[in-house]
């Protein structure tokens, strides 16, 4: 064996397949993989695709081959589980053996979940007292369902421990790529990102998220209050004038808009704000300056602190960003 040589790390990495998963979702994990392999460093991946009963799986758009059953998983480095659209409990329902699986797994095993994923992770337990993500649009249905998740749906990635969780489906690379930079480190993670012409990082999901999205409600009072917190959201509201404007205290508008939106309405007026100051920016007619006075904000110090907060990236840079593509 030639002693200049470099060691060769071997991953093996499980990726779970079911009829409903994305098909998007599951080749870019395996793309991302295939491509670690390509990227001139000293680490090699192995990845096995893994079935509820260890056959091919009959997905809407063909049958997807895979190389074995949940027993596959006994082993892995990582297991991945792919976006599953909106079909996660169904996913659940239809999977015992995978769940069973994950939950049997030791604790040192590292775990991703990719968007809608988050259901079979959460249904084995395996998210129990961590903070976890998925689309902002499924958010609310993934806390309902497991309580004892803490789900954060502004997030686009979180780390807790072993485990890895990213937002929406196309959030998926930022999945893959912290689950790689774990099991190889940050040298391989900045090759492979160079190769998919993408960032290492692109900041949280709530930039895409629209005010209140993902929460359905049959609030009337609420929704009017939506409406004038909407058309006049660049004045300042105070939370009187807006209980007075519903004919209720504030104390009840406050909880009632909790329960409608888990927000309060000045926490509303802020995203509606924000939202409205992105799209201005990206039209780029307005300074920054122009665009916070616009949206109700006098200090643009302060707005480019609360912009770069919600977006992860400062309003030029968002400008900068929006008008590139």
């Amino acid at each position: 064996m030639d002693k200049c040589a470099p060691l060769v790390s071997a991953h093996r990495v499980a990726v779970l397949i079911c009829p409903q998963h994305s098909l998007a979702s599951v080749a870019l994990v395996v793309d991302v993989f295939r491509m670690a392999n390509h990227a001139g460093q000293p680490h090699r991946f192995e990845v096995c695709r893994v079935s509820e009963d260890g056959r091919a799986v009959q997905h809407a758009d063909g049958q997807l081959a895979v190389d074995g059953g949940p027993a596959c998983l006994a082993g892995a480095d990582l297991v991945v589980v792919p976006s599953l659209w909106d079909q996660g409990p169904q996913a659940v329902k239809a999977s015992p053996q995978l769940v069973a699986a994950l939950a049997a797994l030791p604790a040192r095993t590292r775990l991703a979940s990719l968007c809608s994923g988050a259901y079979l992770l959460a249904a084995a337990g395996r998210l129990d007292g961590r903070r976890a993500t998925t689309h902002w649009a499924l958010a609310d249905g993934l806390a309902r369902r497991y309580p004892q998740v803490q789900v954060d749906p502004q997030a686009n990635l979180v780390i807790d421990g072993e485990v890895i969780c990213s937002g929406g489906s196309l959030a998926a690379i930022d999945g893959c790529l912290a689950a790689l930079e774990a099991l190889a480190g940050r040298a391989v993670v900045q090759a492979v990102s160079r190769l998919l012409v993408t960032d290492v990082s692109r900041g949280p999901q709530s930039r895409f998220t629209p005010p209140g999205a993902g929460r359905r409600h049959q609030d009337d009072v609420v929704a009017q209050v939506q409406r004038l917190i909407e058309a006049r959201h660049a004045e300042t509201l105070s939370l009187h004038a807006l209980a007075d404007s519903a004919h209720l205290t504030v104390r009840t508008l406050q909880r009632r808009f909790q329960a409608a939106l888990n927000m309060t309405p000045m926490a509303y007026q802020q995203a509606v704000r924000l939202d409205t100051a992105m799209d201005l920016l990206a039209q780029g007619r307005l300074s920054v300056e122009a665009v916070a006075s616009e949206v109700g904000y006098t200090d643009r110090v302060a707005f480019g602190r609360l912009f770069k907060r919600h977006t992860g990236l400062t309003p030029a840079a968002w400008r900068q960003r929006e008008s590139a593509q």
